[in-house]
């Protein structure tokens, strides 16, 4: 698949992802799980995935801080408040080139850090 640009729901075709609609859901081995959007641009992918609602972001007000000191120390996955006052992890990849194997990387590394972080703040499996 190498050098291809593919229907990123072919990518995937693994154990642990379950694509539908516009989401992926990454089941984890501790029995959590957690979607991930997949943003199908012209050139590449866009994934992100909720860590919390704006009803949780309102209670925290070191949140921005927070996520501006993970920012700063991850190369992979970003953290940002979206336009609806969501907090959310995501990551980027281009289409050209991009096999399977790192595209399932890229979107387990969302999925587990908006999960840990979720959980986090919310003690809870939400997403």
């Amino acid at each position: 698949m190498f050098g291809m640009r593919d229907d990123w729901r072919r990518l995937c075709e693994t154990d642990d992802m379950r694509p539908k609609g516009k989401q992926v859901r990454v089941s984890f081995a501790n029995g959590r799980s957690h979607s991930v959007h997949v943003h199908d641009g012209e050139e590449g992918y866009i994934l992100t995935a909720v860590v919390a609602g704006a009803d949780i972001v309102g209670q925290w007000d070191r949140l921005y801080r927070e996520a501006w000191e993970r920012n700063r120390h991850s190369r992979l996955v970003g953290f940002r408040v979206d336009a609806d006052g969501r907090m959310v992890a995501h990551g980027w990849t281009p289409k050209d080139g991009l096999t399977a194997g790192a595209f399932q990387t890229l979107v387990r590394a969302v999925a587990r850090e908006a999960d840990r972080y979720e959980f986090q703040l919310t003690g809870a499996d939400r997403r």
